[in-house]
């Protein structure tokens, strides 16, 4: 079957921005897939590492009974969390940026007391 020239390949705006900085980098974002697995990689950024803290403790409260939500602080939760995402895992190429997300994430999770 001869393969129709007219067929568009649509690129998001998000992906040609990712291109133009680093080449190498949406190569791994959007096109590499891992041999193991057969999935795409995430390359961790700051503020997925906050998302992704904040989802997990939510994700543990939503499956526990509303009488043992907070048993446990939710900040002893984000710290278990974290631990996950630290350093450079979370991509933090400082202390300071990583405690300005923590703090992010704890203002995020102190809502839920409200």
């Amino acid at each position: 079957m001869a393969k129709d020239k007219f067929t568009a390949l649509w690129v998001s705006h998000s992906s040609i921005s990712d291109y133009l900085k680093c080449p190498r980098a949406y190569y791994y974002k959007n096109v590499y897939k891992d041999p193991g697995s057969g999935r795409k990689i995430t390359l961790m950024s700051p503020n997925l590492a906050l998302g992704q803290s904040v989802h997990e403790v939510l994700e543990v409260l939503s499956h526990l009974k509303t009488s043992e939500r907070f048993q446990q602080p939710l900040y002893q939760r984000l710290n278990e969390a974290w631990k996950k995402v630290s350093g450079l895992r979370g991509g933090f190429l400082d202390s300071e940026s990583e405690h300005y997300f923590k703090k992010r994430a704890e203002q995020m999770l102190e809502r839920v007391y409200q």
